[in-house]
C-alpha cells in the first residue's frame, strides 16, 4: 500500500495523506490531527500508528526471501519490532 509521491507525504500501513514531504526527501511529516503524530517505518517511509507500522513490516517483511509466513508482530524480525516499540513505546 505503500504510495511514492514527488510531493505527498503519506502513511506505508493505510496511505493516509499526511502533511509535509514524502520519506525518501528527508524533511519531515505530520499527522492531519494536531496531536497525531508519524514515525519513520522501520523498513523506510511514514506511519502514522503502531498499526500502520506493524502492517507494513509484516507485508515487506512478506517479500523478503527467508522472511515469507510472517503475518503478526510476534514473527517479525527482532530489529523490526525493536523499531515498532522505540516509535511507540505506549503500547509495547
Amino acid at each position: 500500500m505503500h504510495n511514492c509521491t514527488d510531493t505527498q507525504a503519506v502513511c506505508r500501513g493505510c496511505g493516509l495523506k499526511l502533511r509535509g514531504s514524502p520519506s525518501w526527501k528527508g524533511g519531515l511529516a505530520y499527522h492531519p490531527d494536531p496531536r497525531g503524530e508519524v514515525h519513520r517505518c522501520h523498513y523506510g517511509g511514514w506511519v502514522c500508528s503502531r498499526r500502520c507500522d506493524i502492517k507494513a513490516c509484516v507485508e515487506l517483511e512478506g517479500t523478503m526471501p527467508g522472511c515469507g509466513g510472517s503475518d503478526s508482530f510476534s514473527r517479525l524480525s527482532i530489529y523490526a519490532r525493536q523499531s515498532i516499540n522505540s516509535n511507540w513505546p505506549e503500547a509495547a
